[in-house]
């Protein structure tokens, strides 16, 4: 199993160490309710260092083949993103952000779990040159409704980023105005010890240190999906409703997302809300119910702390999609009510 560079500091700031993808990471520092409150009121830092971080370089047209969005008229220093890798059936093999360097360098994140296959997946595919530069470099995020008040702000647009600058009388080797949590904030590469100085300052400043656990609460309630849950090699962006392509290009996996956008889907991902005081939360694979007939499957489901009611996403037959309709979970015999309702759920 690998290990965050940053937990020697985490531990002593009292993170609760846990598993995930192959990594021990921070899951929580004190409750996940309070660090969830703490992104969407004031601000708080993640440690984000299992993700991966590729560097690829080559020609940009081997690239364009392999990405499903548009990566030649973007400009350098713009991220590129969320966009996708798909397989030849138009499933996804990884979500992925990249940043465009140069026309001939780019800059990928993956999904912790995917950084292996996606380095073998890109050479299997292409002439281009992949380093995997995940051990080298730490990555954290800041987010928050008020982290311009906390922080020091950077002179970027949002999806711009930097290399080799510096950041709060720190050099880190990448930074950007990005994140996951639905609130503003930025993102921040860099060696670990340089990382582990800036973890200090920010909780000097009174940003709340925050884990995992909160980071899935977050994004659940913006609707972004979680690879190995909401999404997988078989699983389209047509059906997961997740638009990271541009059919004015070419490349794998186009040939199936025009023919489903031709032809149509036999599931597709909703959001849902259940009854303000219910607690029970449905897990991965539980059945979507009408009328004692199974119509989808929960992927994903959380207690949101800003709506205080349990939200998630999942499958249903298209037939059943009405914004607003009724269906009955079926938690281990247990029949709960949820509502679907289009993302973001906290919108």
């Amino acid at each position: 199993m690998f290990s965050s560079p940053l937990l020697d500091i985490e531990t002593k700031l009292n993170a609760d160490i846990g598993e995930f993808a192959g990594w021990q990471m921070p899951m929580k520092y004190t409750s996940y309710l309070d660090e969830h409150l703490a992104v969407r009121s004031s601000c708080a830092f993640f440690d984000l260092s299992h993700m991966g971080r590729l560097r690829i370089k080559g020609k940009i047209d081997e690239l364009d083949k392999l990405v499903a969005k548009e990566i030649k008229k973007e400009k350098i220093g713009k991220m590129i993103g969320p966009t996708a890798f798909l397989n030849d059936k138009g499933g996804f093999e990884d979500d992925v952000m990249l940043y465009k360097v140069n026309e001939d360098e780019f800059l990928v994140v993956t999904n912790a779990i995917n950084r292996e296959k996606i380095i073998n997946w890109i050479r299997k595919n292409s002439q281009l040159n992949v380093e995997d530069l995940t051990f080298d470099l730490a990555m954290i995020a800041i987010q928050g409704r008020t982290v311009w008040n906390i922080i020091e702000k950077v002179e970027l647009q949002p999806l711009e980023f930097k290399l080799n600058t510096k950041y709060m009388n720190e050099e880190v080797y990448l930074i950007s105005r990005s994140g996951w949590t639905g609130e503003d904030g930025i993102e921040i590469w860099g060696r670990p010890e340089t990382l582990s100085r800036l973890i200090i300052k920010l909780v000097n400043l009174g940003v709340k240190p925050a884990g995992l656990i909160t980071r899935d609460s977050l994004r659940q309630e913006m609707g972004f999906v979680l690879y190995g849950e909401d999404i997988d090699s078989f699983i389209t962006p047509v059906e997961a409703r997740y638009w990271v392509f541009s059919l004015d290009k070419e490349f794998i996996g186009r040939e199936k997302i025009v023919e489903q956008l031709k032809t149509g889907v036999d599931k597709i991902r909703i959001g849902f809300k259940g009854k303000k005081n219910e607690r029970t939360i449905p897990r991965k694979d539980n059945p979507f119910m009408v009328l004692g007939n199974k119509v989808g499957y929960v992927t994903s489901s959380t207690y949101s702390p800003y709506l205080n009611r349990v939200i998630g996403m999942g499958y249903v037959k298209p037939d059943h999609l009405y914004l607003g309709f009724n269906l009955n979970v079926d938690v281990r015999g247990k029949m709960i009510d949820v509502k679907i309702s289009d993302f973001p759920l906290i919108g």
